[in-house]
């Protein structure tokens, strides 16, 4: 049993690895575009250790975009060397990869400051609306349900919560005509 779990594992690799040097002989042009074009993705890849790695999906999604046009013309055109090394000696192909690439590490770094103040702001809204909420409920059921409020939340956060030092067997007897 172990013998063929164990040949399972080596032999999956090995596929992988057959399939990609059968690829990249194949679509030699592509696979030489595609290595210079995609660098900063391996770049991000060996430096990222974030768990889930989403600065190489960042960086990978954003670069692969600035490849694609210049794949698309290898494609359409002669698809062979001499236009994959046109493509990559042209500088203005390597500034539209390499700059779709740092969009991508751009976004990585900026987005979760803006998600965060997105968050905040939302939070500090719906807390805003609550306290209307609760302003509202107040003024149409009188003041004689805060008692009620105090007790449903813990014993010792409603003490403190009661002005002048009073509790809510003292408020109950003040208001009840004796």
């Amino acid at each position: 049993m172990r013998n063929v779990v164990r040949r399972q594992r080596t032999f999956k690799p090995l596929a992988i690895a057959t399939a990609i040097l059968v690829l990249l002989f194949a679509a030699l042009p592509t696979t030489t575009v595609l290595v210079i074009g995609m660098a900063p993705t391996l770049g991000a890849f060996i430096g990222d250790t974030t768990p889930g790695r989403y600065l190489t999906k960042c960086v990978a999604g954003l670069n692969f975009a600035g490849v694609f046009p210049f794949l698309y013309q290898l494609w359409t055109t002669s698809n062979d060397m001499s236009t994959a090394i046109a493509t990559v000696t042209d500088m203005y192909a390597w500034l539209i990869m390499y700059c779709a690439a740092a969009i991508g590490w751009l976004l990585f770094l900026g987005l979760p400051g803006g998600v965060s103040m997105f968050r905040t702001l939302n939070a500090k809204r719906r807390i805003y609306v609550l306290c209307e909420q609760q302003k509202d409920l107040l003024n149409e059921w009188g003041e004689s349900i805060v008692p009620a409020i105090d007790r449903a939340k813990n014993a010792d956060g409603a003490a403190a919560a009661m002005p002048d030092g009073e509790n809510d067997a003292g408020m109950e007897r003040a208001k009840s005509p004796a």
